[in-house]
C-alpha cells in the first residue's frame, strides 16, 4: 500500500521515488517489511508514501497489516534530537545551563577518571564530545542507578569502562574528541528529571509531544488506544538475539511485538528478579536510561515530519512555540567540526562532519556531507529525519525491518546501508525537482 498526497512533487518525479521505493523494498534476498517516507517543502508536505507491511500474520491471523499513516515505530536514535529538544525548554526556561558541570545536577561528582581535570557539561553529552563510552552496556534496568556505571565501586563501574582513555595521537578529554554515545543522554535524561521533579517519559510527553499534538513518546502505556493499536513491532529476517540471517526466511518481531495488549511494566527489569519492581517506587533522577532517552521514542512518519517542519520553522510549528528560534539555530551550529585527517573523532562506516545539540551533519547519500539531521538504527529499524532550514525543506524515513544484516550491507562510497543511500538519493533527488 502506498498513498501520496500534496501537489509539490508530482508527475515523473514522484513516479521515480515511488518506483525507487519500490525498488529499495524488494532487492532481491534483502527485502525490507516496511517503509514510510514523507518529503516536505515550504511548510507543506510534498509527498508521502507507504509500502509494505506493519504486522505479519500468526497462527491466528491470516493477511499482514500494511503500513500507513497511522503506523507507529520506535525510532531507534531519532530519539536523540527530542530529547534534545526537551533539554533546550529546560536551557530556555532558565533551568539548565549548557556549559555548567553535570555534576551540579546529578547529586554526586562526576569526573572521567583519565582526565579529573576537565568538567563535563550538557553541551558536550548532548554532542557526543563527552568522554563517556556505551562500552556495551549503557541501560541499567529498574532497581539500580545509573551511578553505578560511573562511580568507584558501582556495580557496572568495569574498571572505567565507561570513559575514554588517553591517546598519545589524539585528545580524548571531555570537549575534544567526538565519539557516539548512548550513554550521554541516558545520563542526560536523569539531569531532566532532577530538574522537573518529573518522570522522563511524563515531561516529555506534557512539554513535547502534547502541545505538537502527537500520539507518541518514551512509554508504550502513555499512546492512546488507537496509538498503541497501531504501534507496530521491529522486524528481522532472524531469530530475536541472533545473527542468522535468511533473506528468504520469515519475519521474526524484535521488539514492541504486544500482541495488542499493554505491558504491565513498559521499562527493562533485571532477568531473574522475579516479582518485578513497581514503577511508581522509581526515584526520580536515579536512572535516566529507563525510557531510553537515546532511542525508545515511538511515533508516526507524520509525527516525525512534523518535528522535521518545527525545526524548519524555527521551533514552533503554526502557533506552538516551545524553543525559542535562536535554541532551534543553536542546535545547527557545529560546536564540534570533523578534522580532515579525522584524527579528532571515531568512525565507524561512514564519517560525521560536525555536531550541534542533539543533531548532526553526517554522511549523505553518495558521500560528502549531508544536511543537518539524525539517523536512528536499532533491532532492525532504519530511519532519518533531514532538514534544509534556508530552503524551508526537509525529509524523513522509517524503514520497520530489514531482511538482511545492516552492518554488512553497505554503499562501498557512502558507507550508509544500501537501503539507505538508494533511498536519499532518490528523496533528495525528488525533493530538488521543479
Amino acid at each position: 500500500m502506498d498513498d501520496a498526497r500534496g501537489a509539490a512533487i508530482g508527475g515523473e518525479a514522484s513516479l521515480r521515488l515511488r518506483r525507487k521505493c519500490g525498488e529499495a523494498m524488494e532487492i532481491p534476498g534483502k527485502p525490507l517489511s516496511g517503509l514510510a517516507v514523507i518529503l516536505l517543502r515550504d511548510g507543506q508536505t510534498a509527498w508521502e508514501g507507504y509500502f509494505g507491511s506493519r504486522r505479519f500474520p500468526s497462527a491466528d491471523e491470516n493477511d499482514a497489516l500494511p503500513v500507513d499513516a497511522e503506523t507507529r515505530w520506535r525510532v531507534a536514535s531519532l530519539s536523540k534530537p527530542v530529547t534534545a529538544l526537551g533539554a533546550m525548554r529546560l536551557e530556555a526556561d532558565g533551568l539548565l545551563d549548557l556549559d555548567q558541570d553535570i555534576s551540579a545536577y546529578l547529586g554526586y561528582p562526576l569526573r572521567n577518571p583519565h582526565f579529573p581535570g576537565k568538567a563535563i557539561t550538557t553541551r558536550m553529552l548532548l554532542g557526543h564530545t563527552s568522554s563517556l563510552r556505551d562500552a556495551g552496556f549503557y541501560y541499567p534496568p529498574l532497581g539500580h542507578a545509573i551511578r553505578d556505571l560511573l562511580l568507584p565501586g558501582g556495580r557496572y563501574y568495569d574498571e572505567a569502562g565507561h570513559f575514554a582513555t588517553p591517546d598519545p595521537s589524539a585528545d580524548r578529554s571531555p570537549g575534544a574528541f567526538y565519539a557516539y554515545c548512548n550513554l550521554g543522554y541516558a545520563i542526560l535524561g536523569g539531569i531532566m528529571e532532577r530538574l522537573t521533579g518529573m518522570r522522563f517519559d511524563l515531561y516529555m510527553k506534557k512539554t513535547i509531544f502534547d502541545p505538537l499534538g502527537i500520539d507518541g513518546g518514551f512509554n508504550p502505556k502513555l499512546l492512546s488506544e488507537e496509538g498503541f493499536r497501531n504501534l507496530s513491532p521491529i522486524y528481522r529476517k532472524c531469530r530475536p538475539e541472533s545473527e542468522i540471517w535468511d533473506g528468504g526466511g520469515p519475519w521474526f518481531a524484535q521488539i514492541d511485538d504486544y500482541g495488542g495488549i499493554r505491558p504491565a511494566l513498559p521499562v527493562r527489569v533485571p532477568a531473574g528478579q522475579g516479582q518485578a519492581p513497581d514503577l511508581e517506587a522509581y526515584a526520580i533522577g536515579e536512572n535516566g536510561a529507563l525510557f531510553s532517552p537515546q532511542g525508545g521514542m515511538r511515533v508516526r512518519a507524520r509525527d516525525l515530519a512534523k518535528i522535521a517542519q518545527f525545526f524548519i520553522e524555527g521551533g514552533k510549528v503554526g502557533e506552538v512555540r516551545i524553543v525559542p528560534e535562536s535554541g532551534v539555530s543553536a542546535m545547527m551550529r557545529p560546536g564540534w567540526l570533523r578534522r580532515e585527517d579525522g584524527a579528532n573523532c571515531e568512525e565507524e562506516h561512514s564519517p560525521v562532519y560536525a555536531t550541534g545539540l542533539g543533531l548532526m551533519r553526517p554522511t549523505g547519500p553518495g558521500g560528502g556531507p549531508a544536511l543537518w539531521g539524525h539517523r536512528g538504527n536499532a533491532y532492525g529499524f532504519l530511519g532519518g529525519m533531514f532538514i534544509d532550514r534556508p530552503k524551508s525543506r526537509g525529509y524523513v524515513y522509517m524503514i520497520g525491518g530489514t531482511g538482511a544484516d545492516p552492518e554488512r550491507n553497505r554503499d562501498p562510497k557512502s558507507g550508509l546501508s544500501i537501503w539507505e543511500d538508494a533511498l536519499g538519493g532518490a528523496i533528495e533527488e525528488a525533493l530538488s525537482s521543479t
